[in-house]
């Protein structure tokens, strides 16, 4: 099997391609095509024979010739091409582990169908004004149209004083979800410091009782890989804030944790190495990579 990663630049695709260099099922012939736009990046060399670096015209071209893209699986470590390119939706439809539907990019939409299926869920999600098409105002010390502006594709939400935030991964490709969640501290846009937190505690517990729900009303969101992204507030109560069908940016750190997707599409198991870290404890991101490093096969 070849798997295809687009947007190759990003931080999901780097967690794609640690993912594939510690695959405990390491299948033959398998190779990681791994694409961008920045047409440098397909001069880049690749330290594993089994992963190939290329450009994302040289990558279009692959798909758009069905016979030669057979054997080839998107694997979602981005959003905006399968959102945005038609031969890469096409191709990434054809297989539930990669198909995705325009709504799942709508912020809006989603919150308002997640409300509908997960009502009664210890995850809650913020009230949210039911259009993209909005005209702000002030509410006091206003006359005419002093202070008065326009929006439009606009997701409108409630305010949420955050205490704590969470980046939950989850594997759907069994009978059962398989939950990662963990807290984050943010930096710059991304995860800097993170810490592990059980399946089986509060958040994880809590999370699984959301995504069953979320299996119930819309399924296809639930299959295969996917993480969300949410919020706790001062009080305690929790918040959803994203859902996102593909890996988040640094879920290769689960890998300690026996998270590899492509060892479960293979059918395989990840072992799982508790000596490498600590439930409840703060670690640096660049510390879990490194702590990866004596675990390659």
């Amino acid at each position: 099997m070849r798997y295809l990663v687009f947007e190759a630049g990003g931080r999901a695709a780097l967690s794609a391609e640690l993912f594939f260099l510690h695959r405990a099922n390491r299948g033959d012939g398998d190779s990681l095509l791994l694409a961008d736009m920045d047409p440098l990046y397909g001069e880049v060399p690749a330290g594993d024979g089994a992963v190939v670096r290329m450009t994302e015209a040289d990558a279009l071209a692959l798909l758009a010739d069905r016979e030669a893209s057979r054997d080839i699986l998107i694997f979602p470590a981005d959003e905006l091409a399968r959102q945005g390119k038609r031969d890469v939706q096409a191709h990434a439809s054809s297989h539930p582990f990669s198909a995705v539907e325009p709504w799942y990019f709508h912020k809006r939409l989603m919150n308002e169908r997640l409300a509908d299926v997960t009502s009664g869920c210890t995850i809650r999600i913020p009230k949210t004004f039911s259009t993209d098409r909005i005209f702000l105002r002030p509410d006091t010390m206003s006359a005419g149209s002093h202070g008065v502006r326009g929006m439009e594709n606009t997701c409108i939400t409630e305010l949420v004083e955050v205490e704590r935030e969470y980046v939950v991964d989850v594997d759907w490709l069994g009978d059962e979800p398989a939950i990662y969640p963990r807290e984050v501290r943010i930096k710059h846009g991304y995860d800097k410091y993170i810490r592990f937190l059980p399946a089986d505690g509060p958040l994880g517990t809590a999370v699984h009782e959301f995504v069953r729900a979320m299996r119930t009303g819309y399924a296809p969101l639930t299959n295969g890989v996917f993480h969300l992204q949410l919020i706790e507030d001062r009080q305690g109560h929790l918040f959803f804030v994203e859902y996102s069908k593909r890996i988040s940016g640094t879920s290769a750190v689960n890998v300690v944790r026996g998270f590899n997707p492509f060892d479960t599409l293979a059918g395989a198991a990840t072992p799982v190495r508790r000596d490498l870290f600590a439930e409840e404890t703060w670690y640096r991101y660049e510390d879990l990579l490194l702590s990866m490093h004596s675990l390659r096969p």
